[in-house]
C-alpha cells in the first residue's frame, strides 16, 4: 500500500508499526507491503488493521 508523504514514508510507518507490534515491510518510498498469515484469525487481523489506522491517522 502507498502512504501518503503527510502521514511519512514507508519506513517511517513501518517502524511505528513494529512498534506496535506489527511486522510489515518498506519498499520503495511511500510503499509499505502488508502480508498477513493466510491462518490468520478474524480478532487478531482486526487487532491489525486498527494499528494500521491509528499510526495512518497519527496515533
Amino acid at each position: 500500500m502507498d502512504v501518503s508523504p503527510a502521514v511519512g514514508t514507508g519506513r517511517e510507518v513501518s517502524e511505528r508499526l513494529l512498534a506496535r507490534g506489527v511486522l510489515v515491510k518498506d519498499t520503495h518510498g511511500p510503499t509499505v507491503r502488508i502480508a498477513p498469515p493466510l491462518v490468520i484469525g478474524e480478532e487478531d487481523l482486526d487487532w491489525g488493521v486498527e494499528q494500521l489506522r491509528a499510526v495512518l491517522s497519527g496515533g
